[in-house]
């Protein structure tokens, strides 16, 4: 595999009884890289992102992670290890943006780091270069009412 590659899911399926979820899709997610899963409503979508991240056990198929020496079965690491893996390498941004609407935007970006036990002044000049990357700069001090559906994304 490449030395830039992440994340690569090969023959994921998921079946809730007779409904497929998933049918065989593969994907590769290179370092650095974002990307947008989209599909009808009931199409999925929810179903491959809980896959990637070990939220759920796909029926066949594997998720191999490139975070280390050597790649990992996502499925095979015990629960304590997935859940590092999802509070720590992944991020998801759902339509909605699911902002706290009584912090700003750049408390709102540095909630996780918080929490990870950063500190705050850290945490939130992180942010803010984060904010800035997204081409957010000058919006740290907005709430999530005061910006558009996109900028609310981005942040989220």
């Amino acid at each position: 595999m490449q030395d830039n590659v992440l994340l690569h899911a090969t023959s994921l399926v998921k079946n809730f009884g007779p409904t497929t979820a998933l049918a065989g899709v593969d994907l590769t997610v290179h370092r650095g890289e974002s990307i947008a899963i989209m599909g009808a409503s009931g199409s999925g979508k929810t179903t491959l992102l809980h896959v990637l991240a070990g939220i759920t056990t796909p029926d066949s198929g594997t998720v191999l992670y490139y975070g280390g020496v050597d790649p990992v079965a996502v499925s095979s690491l015990p629960d304590a290890d997935r859940t590092r893996l999802r509070r720590e390498e992944f991020g998801f941004v759902f339509q909605q943006g699911f902002l706290l609407p009584e912090l700003t935007a750049v408390e709102n970006v540095a909630l996780p780091l918080l929490l990870a036990g950063s500190r705050r002044r850290e945490a939130e000049a992180q942010a803010a270069r984060w904010l800035a990357s997204l081409g957010l700069a000058g919006m740290e001090d907005r709430r999530p009412g005061q910006l558009s559906g996109g900028q609310a994304q981005r942040v989220a």
